[in-house]
């Protein structure tokens, strides 16, 4: 039992020598670049100003329409339309008689009427709908006279043509008209005889280009 101690007592001496001396002994240097930093200035070129490219060439504008109306005698066609000018639309009225020698004489008139004018003229039904381009529709003599009539008395109505054609009927014929703007209209019509009651088929063919 007091050999036991005795080891035991030199052996915790030993434990206490080894922990003096790991306490004591001098500790490692850390390395000038572990703990030095560099400070890194870094300086940025000015960036280029962006060389402004020329504006394109605007597209010409093309505008193709084409529709067919069903006129009884006497009756007119009128084909109402969206221009490109903003707060500008367009109308054709096409009025096809048969002359004594079995010809086809087709009085048009072609209109630009502001969107004040189209209301004025009470002719909005002769408009396309807000997501269409055109409206074609036929309308009686008396109804003729009194947009005419009311035309003549609104502010912005602008008169582009009013020609007169003569064709034989089923052969087509073509108006072409420009303008200030350097845009060209183009209206074809062709009227075919209708043998039940006199009347015509008028197929209207408008292009516009800008």
């Amino acid at each position: 039992m007091r050999r036991a101690i005795v080891l035991l007592c030199v052996v915790i001496c030993l434990i206490a020598l080894w922990l003096m001396r790991t306490a004591f002994q001098p500790k490692e240097p850390v390395s000038a670049s572990k703990v030095s930093t560099v400070p890194q200035t870094s300086l940025s070129a000015p960036t280029p100003a962006k060389a402004e490219k020329p504006s394109a060439a605007r597209k010409p504008l093309k505008i193709a329409s084409k529709g067919r109306v069903r006129l009884k005698p006497g009756e007119s066609a009128v084909l109402g339309y969206w221009e490109i000018a903003p707060g500008m639309n367009g109308m054709a009225i096409v009025t096809p008689e048969t002359t004594p020698e079995g010809h086809v004489k087709m009085t048009a008139k072609l209109l630009g009427l502001s969107d004040d004018a189209v209301s004025d003229a009470d002719a909005k039904d002769l408009f396309p709908d807000l997501f269409d381009f055109e409206n074609y529709s036929a309308i009686a003599p008396e109804r003729l006279r009194g947009l005419q009539e009311a035309l003549q008395s609104t502010r912005g109505v602008d008169m582009l043509s009013m020609p007169t054609l003569v064709s034989q009927p089923g052969q087509r014929a073509m108006i072409s008209i420009g303008n200030s703007k350097d845009s060209t209209l183009s209206l074809s019509l062709q009227a075919d005889p209708v043998a039940d009651d006199s009347g015509y088929d008028l197929s209207l063919e408008l292009r516009r280009q800008e």
